[in-house]
């Protein structure tokens, strides 16, 4: 399995994150998760463009953000991570205490929603 099917794509996806969900902050994003029935972690951003109007910038975010979800992908449950942009972001400090934000949100939904399945077993990611 690759790490792009690690990524929410639906919308129906994103209305059940942002429907109900456990949240953790920094001071840039906060990281919404719900526990998921597919058994891994899935990432999905909200980067607004009002928030960073360059594309350049956004992309840089997301870049950051991707990286830092896939250096603990390992460590954290299955649940369904949505990572909004909540102010402007200083260059280079975006992903600033993410990877801790990203497993702090993961067990709170756990520990919220117990009844969820439990992904112990994570699938092997190739970085293609």
């Amino acid at each position: 399995m690759r790490l792009r099917d690690a990524r929410l794509v639906n919308k129906a996806d994103f209305d059940r994150v942002f429907g109900e969900n456990q949240r953790a902050k920094t001071d840039y994003v906060m990281v919404m998760a719900r526990p998921n029935q597919v058994g891994y972690p899935r990432l999905g951003m909200v980067i607004a463009k009002r928030l960073l109007a360059r594309a350049v910038d956004r992309n840089r975010v997301k870049r950051c953000v991707r990286e830092s979800f896939r250096q603990v992908l390992p460590e954290l449950p299955a649940c369904d991570f949505v990572v909004r942009l909540i102010a402007k972001p200083v260059a280079g400090d975006e992903a600033r205490d993410l990877s801790r934000t990203f497993k702090r949100a993961g067990h709170r939904a756990m520990a919220k929603w117990p009844s969820a399945p439990v992904g112990d077993a994570v699938p092997e990611f190739s970085s293609n």
